[in-house]
């Protein structure tokens, strides 16, 4: 008998079918997407409560997940007699900002900041009770910032402030967008524990190096009203010597203060974007994962990726632009590493789509056996989180792909 985590795997591919045929309709993707779930869900009994983790997308993104894929989860839960409920936490940052497009319109980005704003993208993008079949519940509190803390010997962090309403739930179902990512080089199964269940608190730490701290010599009390010790929402500012000052070992690194703040670059941040040290940032992604799943136990979580509409930017972004590569599926697994792994393999032994550039001129598609992320991002390796989640223990990239 193999040692191999088993990945499912049902292909993209639907036969068109006017009449109601059978046959045809187990090409359906949402059939498929139940056949995949009924291998996967053996983990739950009647009357666990589960919580569905997904990404519900930012505002003016058109690449997320559909709410159909979801809806399709959900019912498969209910089938098992599980309790659903649609899980996700906040982005960095407390406020939605404005960009005036023209004199007569604007766009307002960073809806996924608060529990009322969030709700309101996640509504927008179809992701309702009345729609889905399941309530939401954001796990991390109004602001985002109620966590356990977890101990781990983690290869970047010794403690993950996880979000605490994830322990409410007796089981996970994990389903993600397969995608590209600017930092982590892709978006998956891992990347959904590793930045979806954790705290603000240490998503600031995934994006930005070092404490946020006050610029002492552009800092001028005269030229606000203290906007930062308003926005604060655990009190870490006060006034010494006509400046404000950060309790660091009170913040909770939501950046509200920042975003408040009217004194341009009187607050400091240093952000990750070194080129040469993205890896980190794909290793801390993975400390989280380890502290998700060791908390929660990996006999309690169970994996979906859609790998449809992959861009080569995530569902957090404004601008996703256009698809990289053909869709390539859905997979399902026990194992987050072996279906990250699928998925990557996956984009590789597919052919990349052309692209349109600035210019109107469409592109020569990158071949079959080429890494396609790797290869229109040099600067990121979709390596980096499979390794480092292989050293932290968390699954296989050894697996055995099993055709539904």
């Amino acid at each position: 008998m193999s040692n191999k985590s088993i990945v499912y795997w049902a292909p993209p591919n639907e036969i068109s079918a006017i009449s109601y045929d059978k046959e045809k309709m187990l090409s359906n993707n949402l059939v498929k997407t139940r056949l995949i779930l009924d291998k996967i869900l053996d983990h739950i009994n009647s009357g666990d409560k589960v919580g569905v983790k997904l990404h519900f997308g930012e505002a003016h993104n058109t690449r997320y997940l559909r709410h159909d894929y979801i809806r399709e989860v959900v019912e498969a839960i209910k089938s098992k007699g599980g309790i659903p409920t649609l899980i996700e936490t906040q982005g960095l940052g407390m406020y939605i900002q404005q960009i005036n497009i023209s004199e007569n319109y604007s766009v307002f980005l960073g809806h996924r900041k608060t529990k009322a704003d969030h709700e309101k993208i996640a509504h927008l993008h179809g992701f309702s009770e009345s729609i889905i079949g399941a309530p939401i519940k954001f796990i991390d509190g109004e602001k985002g910032i109620e966590s356990k803390i977890i101990k781990i010997d983690g290869i970047h962090f010794k403690e993950v402030h996880v979000a605490a309403g994830l322990f409410e739930y007796d089981k996970i179902v994990v389903a993600s967008h397969f995608k590209g990512h600017p930092q982590a080089a892709f978006g998956g199964a891992l990347k959904q524990l590793g930045v979806g269940c954790i705290t603000k608190h240490h998503k600031y730490a995934l994006h930005f190096i070092g404490d946020l701290s006050i610029n002492t010599e552009i800092c001028n009390i005269s030229k606000c009203s203290q906007e930062c010790i308003e926005a604060c929402p655990v009190g870490a500012i006060k006034i010494e010597n006509e400046s404000a000052v950060i309790d660091n070992s009170l913040c909770v690194y939501c950046t509200a203060c920042l975003e408040s703040c009217p004194v341009r670059k009187a607050i400091n941040r240093t952000f990750n974007t070194n080129e040469s040290e993205f890896n980190i940032m794909a290793e801390k992604v993975i400390d989280n994962a380890t502290a998700v799943i060791n908390s929660f136990g990996p006999e309690n979580i169970r994996f979906i990726n859609f790998a449809f509409d992959i861009p080569l930017m995530c569902d957090c972004v404004v601008n996703a632009n256009m698809p990289i590569i053909p869709d390539l599926g859905i997979f399902g697994s026990k194992d987050p590493v072996a279906i990250d792994k699928a998925c990557v393999d996956a984009e590789i032994n597919a052919p990349g789509l052309p692209i349109l550039n600035e210019d109107g001129q469409w592109t020569e598609p990158l071949s079959i056996g080429i890494e396609k992320i790797n290869a229109m991002s040099n600067y990121l390796d979709t390596s980096w989180q499979i390794d480092a989640a292989i050293k932290n223990g968390l699954g296989s990239k050894e697996y055995e792909l099993v055709k539904i």
